[in-house]
């Protein structure tokens, strides 16, 4: 596994300056909450921040500013609380696969987490850090649009009169399976910040989680890979994880990857 802190590495130069966050994207954040979502182990209610935001941006960004500057990142905003629900459709509730977990992160780091996925994205779009064929979480690359590009493509080749073989990939648990250095040197390479991947590293490292089913919560549980599925900064990480796989296609052309999120798809015309 790359260690991203291994001097010999030959990483890319960073694309753009270091900047902090400011307070139009914590206001932004905090506009995009979903009012009555259950909170997570620090207990605020996302309606609290939506009715208080005056007030508590000018205290929350300090905070925030304050684990870019000092390369810190507080121990109570890396625990969560995972609920176990059974699902509906699973009658057998013996099996580990009838139950579905619900993370529910700190609200505090919530909202941390979204303002440092709007500036990565914004990076990322801006200096063409990522491939053009990896849809959904950008903005301009819906599901719609990863339809009619896939779909083009298939007629295009249909009218030069040859056929189209595809593939269908699905990883399964894919932000739980993250390999954190694989994720930090991808980063690298492709010209993130070093500040922004330390930071990366510094939330990750060290996550705690408590089980809760019905009326009993476990004691916590360390998390000792990948990222939290529910953070907003797990679809553009991902991005960066997964995007080489965009690059095997051969130089002929008559290849393409198009991955959507943990989907991909495989297109070979002949």
């Amino acid at each position: 596994m790359p260690n991203n802190n291994d001097d010999d590495m030959n990483y890319a130069e960073p694309k753009f300056s270091f900047a902090p966050i400011m307070d139009a994207h914590i206001q932004r954040a905090i506009a995009r909450l979903g009012p009555f979502t259950a909170p997570g182990t620090d207990g605020i209610m996302n309606i609290a921040f939506i009715q208080c935001t005056d007030l508590l941006v000018p205290h929350l960004a300090p905070i925030y500013r304050v684990t870019f500057k000092f390369k810190v990142y507080p121990d109570q905003l890396k625990s969560s609380t995972t609920v176990v629900l059974g699902k509906l459709t699973k009658l057998d509730y013996t099996a580990p696969g009838a139950y579905h977990p619900i993370a529910l992160l700190n609200t505090m780091a919530k909202i941390l987490s979204a303002c440092v996925a709007d500036i990565l994205v914004y990076m990322a779009e801006t200096h063409n850090m990522l491939p053009d064929n990896h849809f959904s979480c950008r903005p301009g690359r819906t599901t719609t649009d990863s339809l009619h590009f896939v779909t083009k493509y298939i007629k295009d080749t249909w009218r030069k009169g040859k056929v189209v073989s595809a593939l269908f990939l699905d990883i399964k648990s894919t932000f739980p399976s993250m390999m954190l250095g694989q994720l930090l040197c991808n980063m690298r390479m492709r010209g993130m910040l070093a500040e922004s991947v330390e930071w990366i590293r510094l939330k990750v490292t060290g996550r705690t989680t408590t089980l809760s089913f019905d009326r009993y919560a476990s004691e916590p549980i360390s998390l000792l890979r990948g990222i939290d599925q529910g953070c907003l900064l797990s679809g553009i990480l991902f991005k960066f994880y997964n995007a080489d796989l965009i690059d095997i296609c051969g130089p002929e052309g008559n290849e393409m990857v198009v991955t959507f999120v943990d989907d991909a798809l495989l297109l070979a015309c002949s």
